[in-house]
């Protein structure tokens, strides 16, 4: 890359990123008064700020990283997607996917998380994300201070326990939520994938080739938290074009090489399952047992994703909102299109509308603390 047009590429990006996260944590900061004397107020703010993070996270890849989630899955995601002409103006794929569910997913590369998010702006959910995270993010701003994420040591169960139990009582039953984990605890590199086999050559368990060994003790106790108010758990697979047999995809992919290198993935592949809540184990030792089972299928997914460049699928044109030209209507037409299974749905990392990610805009900095000083006003007269 010519250096002065990286030097300029770097300049917009940091410009970009620190200008729209600064936007951010000023419309936070300016609405902590709010938190005293309308919380509720307050929070449907900072969810608010949420959804505008999220939209600011996929325009910065659709600006400076451009990428598809290319979607696959199996028959319990079938139906997925809706073409929503009618609210945008034009075809738009939306994802047709629960306001409460659990979400975990293996962890290739540090940007994971970001893609996910970037998704469920699809599904229009990325106002609702909870994520488990390391403790030491606590000190970043957006990350740590307002958004109620997650936070762990990691290396104290004690006391994390204690942290996803109190985070997940704090979550109303009525509440959109989807709570993000990635078991593995870590990313594939040479080091994990080293103290991954050695735990499980000492356990005498069968080893991974392309994930880790999942961590079971936090999900186990966030599943059994959110029983009788989430119903599905969605487990993904997710596998990044450009990356051979055998590579780590964080090497090829680390995060600032992202926007500063474009040196991102083209296709961020994602394989889709779907289980009930209510049919996964409630005791430990099976819990265990069957988290390690997805963890072998996901394995298998992985192994045909770097044999065959792609994720097997169970979708078919019906299912995501095709149909089959130059066929006859009726059960004929059902079933060519019954035929050619193994589709995949393409999304482009795009943000529908302007306001998505320039807002919270100046005004929202100005209304805010004019906003709590009015209500602080309203209730002190009426006192």
């Amino acid at each position: 890359m010519n250096p002065v047009y990286k030097t300029l590429r770097a300049f917009a990006w940091a410009l970009y990123f620190n200008l729209g996260a600064s936007l951010i944590s000023m419309t936070q900061v300016l609405s902590l008064p709010l938190a005293v004397i309308a919380p509720g107020v307050y929070h449907r703010h900072i969810n608010r700020t949420e959804g505008h993070f999220g939209a600011f996270l996929l325009k910065m890849n659709q600006l400076f990283a451009p990428s598809d989630i290319v979607l696959t899955g199996d028959e319990s995601i079938r139906g997925i997607t809706v073409k929503d002409e009618e609210t945008y103006g034009k075809e738009e794929t939306i994802l047709d996917m629960p306001e409460r569910m659990i979400f975990i997913s293996n962890h290739q590369i540090y940007s994971d998380w970001m893609y996910l998010w970037c998704f469920s702006y699809f599904a229009e959910k990325h106002r609702a994300l909870k994520i488990i995270l390391r403790g030491d993010l606590t000190w970043i701003p957006v990350f740590g201070w307002f958004f109620d994420f997650i936070l762990l040591k990691r290396n104290d169960w004690a006391h994390d326990k204690r942290a996803i139990e109190e985070n997940l009582d704090r979550v109303n039953a009525k509440d959109p939520l989807w709570l993000v984990v990635f078991p593995e605890g870590t990313v594939v590199s040479r080091g994990t994938r080293k103290r991954s086999t050695a735990f499980a050559v000492k356990a005498g368990l069968a080893d991974h080739r392309h994930v880790l060994l999942p961590r079971t003790s936090g999900l186990f106790v966030c599943i059994n938290k959110l029983r009788g108010s989430v119903e599905y758990l969605y487990d993904a697979t997710v596998g990044y074009s450009g990356i051979a047999y055998g590579e780590i995809p964080q090497e090829l992919y680390p995060l600032p090489g992202l926007y500063l290198n474009q040196a991102q993935p083209k296709d961020i592949n994602m394989h889709l399952r779907r289980f009930a809540i209510k049919e996964i184990p409630e005791t430990e030792p099976e819990f265990v047992e069957w988290v390690r089972q997805r963890w072998q299928e996901k394995d298998e997914l992985m192994e045909e994703f770097y044999t065959t460049g792609r994720f097997p699928s169970q979708l078919t044109l019906e299912d995501i909102g095709g149909g089959v030209d130059g066929e006859e209507d009726g059960e004929e037409k059902k079933e060519v299109v019954k035929k050619k299974g193994g589709q995949s749905v393409r999304i482009p990392l795009k943000s529908r509308a302007v306001l998505d990610y320039l807002s919270p805009s100046a005004l929202n900095v100005i209304a805010l603390p004019v906003l709590a000083f009015a209500i602080r006003y309203a209730l002190q007269q009426s006192s």
